[in-house]
């Protein structure tokens, strides 16, 4: 970090301890400022990060009850295509055993 300089007037009116313990303070109150900043900004980066998780949570929670809707009107579907198909098949078996059984 800097150091602070201090000009030739303040420090001819200061005097050489002064100067020094300006330059200490500034140093120090430019350390807190940072510090300041850095939370400030870590908190902030913190809680949208909090935010955004959430979003996250309810856009999958939402993309999960959407994907579970489909599948079950899916197999809804072939269900019903798979019954029909049955029932094809037994009207299939039934015609062919009537035609064997009249031909005795």
């Amino acid at each position: 970090m800097k150091s602070h300089t201090v000009p030739v007037a303040l420090r001819e009116r200061l005097g050489n301890p002064g100067a020094a313990a300006l330059t200490e303070m500034l140093d120090t109150h430019m350390r807190e400022c940072i510090e300041f900043a850095l939370d400030k900004s870590a908190e902030r980066f913190e809680r949208r990060l909090v935010e955004e998780a959430s979003k996250i949570r309810v856009d999958m929670a939402d993309l999960r009850r959407d994907l579970s809707d489909q599948i079950a009107a899916s197999r809804f579907e072939l269900v019903k295509w798979n019954f029909a198909f049955w029932v094809g098949q037994l009207v299939a078996i039934v015609g062919i055993l009537g035609v064997m059984l009249r031909g005795r």
